[in-house]
């Protein structure tokens, strides 16, 4: 199936929903999502002749204010189709509703539960689940350490991160010596950072996303303990360690992540985003961009913006267009749980004189990249009614 639109397509402007944490725990993340989105319209304008208006929503991280923004969006402002989120909750409490009112809708959460048994009909996610993430990052960690202290955030996305890595970890011979759920957002990871230098772990997992991976780092940094034990960093994502400085990023040592500046493609998609976006690329740039080139060209194919068109249109379809030379391997949209089966990439900081800066930031390396194939869950395994 191709990613063209089909030659009779009347279709000659969408207006879409680009749901952002513009403010709150994930608020500098938000810009990435604009600016992919902002790339990927411009492709597609000049491809297709056609005219999109992108409607920025501030989510706040918060998923009863994301329910109610989805809800003006479409039922006030009118969009076509809607993606973004970040948060796996605000994709779940967004997702959920879109779906159930016949809109379509792109998430860009990590947690199981998306693409599990709470899936919904016109819901696809972008980004690779935690057990996927899992499955890359536990042979790593297991050479890295016989023993690991779990750190999660207690919210959806950790908890199911720290259920299947904890399961991963024990099937390949390590040990879980401790865990702790943390609040999320928070701010003082003292008391847990001390239960960890307190076990007798090799290794600790962080499982806590946005800036508050970033405060977990620099209060366990200010203790040393970073010098003392192997540290892995879940759905890793660069601008947490740009903001903490190159001895940071070389503290990492397994971060699995959905794409990084370091992939040996795309070229000029990262010079875009800097261009663009007047920031580095990282993974966000290139979720957003693919979920408004995927919707848009399911759209183009179908000649509907209706959500059961779309999703006729996505649902085991193999990406083919331009996102398919930002990623390197196959891309495919799962008809069973509609996630996004990709390469998932586990990286690990450099040394801080190998770090680049220009012409973007590129602190980390690709130690392996494995096929999303090889690491997604059986259609019978997530629980998915679809």
């Amino acid at each position: 199936m191709s990613d063209s639109g089909g030659e009779s397509s009347n279709i000659d402007e969408l207006t879409v929903g680009v749901f952002a944490p513009y403010t709150g725990a994930f608020a500098p993340w938000g810009e990435s999502v604009t600016t992919g989105s902002v790339l990927a319209k411009q492709d597609l304008e000049e491809e297709f002749d056609i005219s999109i208006e992108l409607r920025e929503y501030d989510t706040e991280t918060d998923p009863s204010t994301a329910l109610e923004r989805v809800r003006r969006a479409v039922t006030s402002d009118g969009i076509d189709f809607a993606h973004g989120g970040i948060s796996s909750a605000v994709c779940t409490s967004m997702g959920s509703w879109a779906s159930d009112n016949g809109v379509s809708y792109i998430a860009q959460g990590a947690s199981d539960t998306i693409t599990g048994s709470e899936c919904a009909e016109h819901m696809f996610s972008v980004y690779q689940s935690n057990t996927m993430m899992a499955g890359a990052a536990v042979p790593r960690m297991v050479q890295e350490a016989d023993s690991w202290y779990i750190l999660y955030s207690d919210y959806v996305w950790g908890q199911t991160a720290n259920e299947v890595i904890s399961a991963r970890l024990e099937e390949n011979g390590a040990t879980v010596v401790g865990s702790d759920a943390t609040p999320f957002p928070g701010d003082d990871y003292t008391q847990y950072i001390n239960n960890v230098q307190n076990s007798d772990a090799e290794a600790v997992a962080l499982l806590i996303p946005g800036l508050d991976a970033r405060l977990a780092i620099e209060q366990m940094m200010n203790t040393g303990l970073h010098e003392e034990l192997a540290l892995m960093v879940h759905q890793f994502e660069d601008l947490v360690a740009w903001g903490l400085g190159k001895e940071a990023a070389s503290a990492v040592d397994v971060g699995p992540t959905g794409w990084v500046s370091a992939v040996d493609t795309g070229e000029e998609f990262k010079q875009r985003v800097v261009d663009e976006g007047g920031t580095d690329p990282f993974a966000r740039h290139y979720m957003s961009y693919t979920s408004l080139d995927q919707q848009v060209r399911a759209v183009m194919r179908a000649g509907s913006t209706a959500a059961a068109d779309i999703t006729a249109e996505l649902e085991g379809h193999q990406i083919e267009s331009t996102v398919a030379d930002l990623q390197p391997g196959t891309l495919k949209w799962r008809a069973c749980d509609h996630n996004l089966i990709q390469p998932t990439h586990v990286v690990s900081g450099l040394e801080p004189d190998e770090m680049q800066d220009e012409p973007w930031k590129q602190w980390f390396g690709i130690d392996e990249t494995i096929p999303g194939g090889d690491l997604a869950r059986s259609c019978e395994e997530t629980g998915c009614q679809l």
